[in-house]
Order: C-alpha cells, then sequence, then structure tokens
C-alpha cells in the first residue's frame, strides 16, 4: 500500500497578504503546517503582496474574489456551482475560512453539498455572526477571550493561539541610522492602526509625560479616512497631536516592521476595547523586547506581568509612564524580559499553534465521509 493521500485545505481568504492581522496569521500558519500530511490551496479575493511568499511556499492559488454572497437568484446558483466544480477539481477536503466577516456564502453551500467539512477562524471578537455560521463544524478562535464572548456562543469552538515566524525577525536588519537615531537612543515604539481604539492617544500622552531626554518615541503605521474607519487619525491630526515635541516621529506604514522591532528597544501597546489577540505582542516577543500593554482581552495569554513584559490597566497613562520609564532606565531589565519574551514565543507561538490547529483538522476529518 502507498501513503495515504494528503488531505486539502482550501482556505477563503479576505486579503492576498496585506497587513492585516488575519493574512499575516495564515501566512505564519503555512510556512508551519505539516507539508507531508496537509496540502493548502488558497481561494484569494485578488492579487497582492503575499503572493511571492505563496509562490516561496510553493502553496497553489486562486485569484477567486471575496466570499459570493446572495446578489440574485442566478448570479448565487452559478457561484455555487463555480466552487463546486473548483472544490472537486481540486480534491478539497476541508474548507477553512479564514475570517468571520460574512452573511450567506456560496462557498459553504457548495462545502455542505459535497459534505466537506467546514471550520471558521475567529481572529476578532464576533458580536453578530452571520446566519450560515451555524453550518461552520468548529470556530477557532485566536484567543480563549475570543472564544469565550464571541456569538453564537452555544456554537462548537477550539482555542489556537496565533503563530509567528522567528526566522522574519532574526533577519531583521538595523534601520537606526536610517531613522535618525543614534546607538544610544532608547526607543519606544507604537506599531499598529492608527486608530483610537489602539490608543494611539494615550501613547503619545505617555510620551509627552515622560520626562526622559534620551528617549525616542516612534509611531509607525497607516493613518486613514476616519469617514471610513471611525476612530482613525488623518496625518494632520496626528502631527498636530504630536506638535513640538522633537522626540516623537511618525514614520508611516512600513512592511518591513521587523526592522522596526530591530531598532526598539520597547514596544507599548496601548488598546481600548481588549485586543482578540494582539499579535504585536508576540511580534514584539520574536524581536526579544520586552512590551508594555493594556490589560484586557488575549493580551493576558501571551503577557505575563514582569516576565516578558508589564501589564496596565485601559486608560492607565501614569501606569504606562511608570513601567515605560522602568524599562528606559534599566537595559538589564530589557534585556532580561525581552530574552524572556523570545523564550515564550519559541515554547509556545512558533509551533505549537499551527500542531494544535492540525488537530482540529484531524478531528474533523476524521468524521468526514
Amino acid at each position: 500500500m502507498g501513503a495515504p493521500r494528503r488531505r486539502v485545505i482550501c482556505y477563503l481568504t479576505e486579503s492576498a497578504g496585506d497587513w492585516g492581522g488575519a493574512s499575516r496569521v495564515l501566512f505564519s500558519n503555512l510556512r508551519e503546517l505539516d507539508r507531508t500530511r496537509f496540502d493548502p490551496l488558497l481561494l484569494l479575493p485578488s492579487k497582492g503582496p503575499g503572493l511571492p511568499v505563496l509562490d516561496e511556499l510553493k502553496v497553489p492559488y486562486l485569484i477567486w474574489g471575496q466570499a459570493h454572497e446572495p446578489r440574485g437568484v442566478l448570479g448565487y446558483a452559478r457561484a455555487v456551482a463555480r466552487s463546486i466544480r473548483a472544490f472537486r477539481r481540486h480534491r478539497v477536503d476541508l474548507l477553512h475560512i479564514n475570517g468571520a466577516n460574512y452573511w450567506r456564502p456560496a462557498e459553504i453551500v457548495a462545502a455542505r453539498l459535497l459534505r466537506i467539512p467546514v471550520v471558521t477562524h475567529y481572529h476578532v471578537v464576533v458580536d453578530k455572526a452571520g446566519p450560515f455560521i451555524r453550518y461552520s463544524d468548529v470556530i477557532v478562535a485566536v484567543s480563549a477571550y475570543t472564544a469565550e464572548v464571541s456569538e453564537p456562543k452555544s456554537a462548537a469552538k477550539a482555542v489556537v493561539h496565533n503563530s509567528v515566524p522567528v526566522a522574519r525577525f532574526d533577519a531583521a536588519r538595523d534601520i537606526r541610522a536610517e531613522l535618525g537615531l543614534s546607538p544610544s537612543d532608547v526607543v519606544v515604539s507604537f506599531i499598529g492602526q492608527i486608530r483610537s481604539i489602539k490608543g494611539v492617544d494615550l501613547f503619545l500622552r505617555m510620551a509627552h509625560g515622560m520626562p526622559a531626554p534620551g528617549a525616542r518615541f516612534l509611531i509607525v503605521g497607516e493613518c486613514r479616512d476616519p469617514r471610513r474607519f471611525p476612530g482613525a487619525y488623518t496625518e494632520q491630526r496626528l502631527r498636530e497631536e504630536i506638535g513640538d515635541d522633537s522626540r516623537i516621529r511618525f514614520i508611516g506604514y512600513r512592511r518591513d516592521v521587523e526592522n522596526v522591532y530591530r531598532a526598539s528597544d520597547i514596544v507599548v501597546m496601548p488598546s481600548r476595547g481588549g485586543e482578540p489577540f494582539g499579535l504585536i505582542t508576540i511580534e514584539a516577543g520574536a524581536s526579544r523586547k520586552p512590551i508594555v500593554a493594556t490589560r484586557g482581552g488575549g493580551v493576558p495569554e501571551v503577557i505575563e506581568h514582569g516576565e516578558n513584559g508589564f501589564l496596565v490597566e485601559p486608560e492607565d497613562v501614569d501606569g504606562l509612564i511608570r513601567y515605560t520609564t522602568l524599562l528606559a532606565e534599566d537595559p538589564a531589565l530589557r534585556k532580561r524580559m525581552g530574552e524572556r519574551a523570545r523564550q515564550i514565543v519559541e515554547e509556545r507561538f512558533t509551533s505549537r499553534p499551527v500542531r494544535d490547529l492540525e488537530k482540529v483538522y484531524d478531528r474533523l476529518l476524521s468524521r468526514a465521509p
């Protein structure tokens, strides 16, 4: 008898390798997926920056479009038929939807007709799930917090934490000179969406309140139109709030975020509302950087207060100042906590989450006809 056939996992994605956390996690998981047992196939909404990565990983993909929602009976029927043909042609064994932003997609109808198991991956807290969520055999949630508070409460859920490719961060280069920073500067960074929910205003208040002439503060991320993205900052508003404090610099969106982490000494994540997971926590850890973060959401599942970072209560600017100053003034503490952060990432957030995900696949495939 020959070796058993590798099972085809079809990933329906909401982005093509853009900056979004769900996309980053999927691509990280693909690097660790056991390719002796599973063959991935991606259905991409469009071309994007992730295509060279998929080529490098030898992961096949189709430019598929977004999940096909009902827009007329005939069009919907054609989308179902197209999905059935694709699933049969590629011998798909399981459909993994990498996000919960759907209502009644034709792809799920096709999977159900073919008796293909369906996994829906919650990267965010879902307050109101679409009606077709009931056809998911299991919901994979990025944290116990996300699983607990997301709807539907009665659905079968499995907690699979996010993973991070440490090799990317090990290969980071020093860009301090490029950013006008000296080796002696203590660099404190905010990395993420420039929105109030991410606490950029709290970061600015912390920076203005730290009487540390040797500290430099970086804000890294994209300013967006607040009419389309509630709570987003325009660049003008951000620069007005930075004011004349020359220690604070906004450097915009960077694709080479690994180099930003290398240039940083401390990472601050003062989010509001509870992060579903907080991908920055493990990216900082992969880079051996301690983090000061808001307690809440899934963050305490990664950050152990006093071990790999410090946790403060929401809106606690004084706490942000206190712990960031403590780290800024103590290089040995920064190094110790950074090394512990890397250790925790290596133990819990590299291959382990992917093995957990594969166990979910195995359970569903063992029940499939």
